[in-house]
């Protein structure tokens, strides 16, 4: 804007253009944003931080910082610094709570035991634990009890022999398993009790896990699981690829037969708003909230579309899940057993199976926490805040993966500078794009491109895969599921990470913030076509073409 003086020192000008930039100049001035003092200190800042890097990379022959790095770490210096004096965010303004659609519907039980076609070894040593999940002669006939839904609710961490199952299954949380020795029930007698006779000692029968709000465990160790539904369920929520012709009709015939078996179908608020034509057909859909809770409400979770689908689906559950049947409809369907073209044989037979028992998998998910380093940035140096040794860590965010949790450089251009510990325990030094911890679900995914060793969905374990480490010792390693392992991001690396779940950024991670990775107890139990061993060998053989090769003569 230029003062009257500078208008009549401007005689070139054509005499309205000068009476406008007169009338301009007696305005008054545009009230400042509180912001723009801090955006031009931010910007002379960066260009000093940019000039400094230059000069020292080329006195000192080495490599000088990313200019994305630069501006962030400026940034974050400045806010930081302005956030001392004085909040100069805009008000918050309340969201409305949002309320719960799903409260008039119940979930239908269902039972789970591990299935076992043969004995045991009587030489079998068992892994102590007060957890266990009953077996059942795949031998026996004999019907199972009927259970009340008074009985225990969640699957806990099973054992390697039938020995070490305590013999009072109503406590089971308070009484340790029985010692391998005298006094313990033989492995066929504590079959046949779960069968339904009677036990050794003479106590009333114990019945199969009941299942009411989703599934609890304690460790991924689980085989040969089966499931059983107590009535039909009531029920479903159904989660589609969106933009797939093909999965839009299916989508639409499924539920049309769920709704004449006098089944609840829920869907997402998202799908039907982005499809509109599909709410004047699906005039008996229902729809949820964040306030409602899904494992409170849903028997079983339908899935069409790829392992992109499911990964999704299993996303909207942030605690225990139901049952999850999967239709191949994506272009990989690593995850997704059955085919869509025979969706009403396969429906036909799992709400059928309160009659007939379907195998089940348990596919183990990582809890991740995310804790921010509570610091202040002043002159480049990195101090302590004044609470610093009430509450080392100020801001924790936690999410939950089925596949992989990925720490890597993000945008940064530099190279990825990374503490590994495991159970609180610094063991190495990461320097490269990144790091995997992967499940074994998530073992042929992205940490088998990256180099890591695939691994069955029943592995109780969490695959540790670098991502092109500068080193050429850093190989990949298996750790067992009650591992911790944090990553975190030290105060010496020359910029800050960036973290992804599934395939999702989450967050980025400043300097002095880190990630702590564990089994959740909650898996994400995954309906069958064959069984898990079965259906896992004929995705990697299919899918990814394991051992392709002709046979010699």
């Amino acid at each position: 804007r230029r003062s009257r003086a500078d208008v009549t020192a401007l005689p070139h000008l054509a005499p309205q253009t000068q009476q406008m930039c007169a009338a301009e100049a007696h305005k008054e001035p545009l009230p400042a944003n509180p912001l723009q003092p801090l955006l031009e200190q931010a910007v002379r800042e960066s260009l000093r931080e940019l000039a400094r890097s230059a000069a020292e990379s080329s006195t000192t022959s080495g490599s000088s910082q990313s200019i994305d790095c630069i501006v962030r770490n400026v940034a974050t210096r400045i806010i930081n610094e302005a956030g001392g004096e004085g909040d100069i965010r805009a008000p918050e303004v309340p969201e409305m709570p949002m309320q719960p659609l799903l409260t008039d519907l119940r979930t239908t039980p269902w039972l789970l035991w591990q299935e076992s076609s043969t004995e045991p070894s009587p030489h079998a040593l068992a892994r102590p634990g007060p957890w266990s999940v009953p077996r059942r002669s795949s031998a026996s006939q004999e019907a199972l009890p009927d259970v009340s839904q008074d009985s225990p609710t969640h699957l806990v961490e099973d054992v390697a022999d039938d020995e070490s199952v305590p013999e009072d299954a109503a406590n089971l949380k308070e009484t340790p398993a029985a010692p391998v020795g005298h006094g313990a029930p033989a492995a066929a007698q504590w079959r046949k009790h779960i069968a339904g006779s009677s036990h050794q000692s003479g106590s009333s029968t114990e019945p199969p896990l009941v299942i009411t709000e989703g599934l609890t465990v304690e460790s991924n160790s689980a085989q040969h699981l089966m499931m059983q539904w107590e009535g039909r369920p009531g029920t479903v929520l159904l989660i589609a690829k969106p933009g797939d012709d093909v999965v839009t009709t299916a989508l639409l015939d499924i539920a049309a037969w769920l709704f004449s078996q006098g089944v609840v179908t829920v869907f997402e608020q998202q799908l039907l708003a982005d499809q509109p034509g599909l709410k004047s057909k699906l005039v008996h859909a229902r729809t949820f909230t964040k306030a409602d809770d899904l494992e409170k409400h849903i028997d079983m979770v339908i899935t069409i579309g790829g392992d992109g689908t499911l990964t999704w689906a299993v996303s909207r559950f942030h605690a225990a899940m139901p049952p999850v049947l999967s239709f191949a409809a994506g272009s990989l369907g690593f995850l997704t057993p059955f085919p869509l073209d025979g969706w009403v044989r396969t429906l036909t037979r799992v709400f059928d199976s309160q009659a007939i028992p379907v195998p089940l998998v348990c596919r183990m998910r990582l809890r991740v926490v995310v804790r921010r380093r509570c610091h202040r940035v002043s002159s480049g140096e990195h101090l302590p805040c004044k609470d610093e040794q009430a509450s080392p860590n100020c801001e924790v965010t936690e999410a939950h993966a089925l596949n992989e949790v990925l720490v890597h450089r993000g945008r940064f251009g530099a190279m990825a500078k990374l503490d590994v510990g495991v159970d609180g325990q610094k063991v190495t030094v990461l320097q490269g794009d990144g790091v995997i911890l992967a499940t074994p679900t998530g073992s042929t995914a992205y940490s088998l491109a990256a180099g890591g060793s695939m691994a069955h969905p029943g592995v109780p374990a969490i695959l540790l895969t670098p991502v092109s480490p500068h080193s050429l010792s850093f190989r990949p390693a298996v750790l067992p599921d009650s591992a911790v392992v944090s990553v975190a991001v030290p105060l010496t690396s020359r910029c800050g990470a960036a973290l992804s779940v599934d395939g999702k950024d989450l967050c980025f991670l400043k300097l002095g913030d880190s990630v702590e990775v564990s089994c959740s107890s909650h898996p994400v139990p995954t309906i069958c076509r064959t069984t898990g061993t079965a259906d896992w060998f004929n995705s990697v053989q299919g899918a990814l073409q394991w051992n392709g090769r002709m046979e010699q003569k």
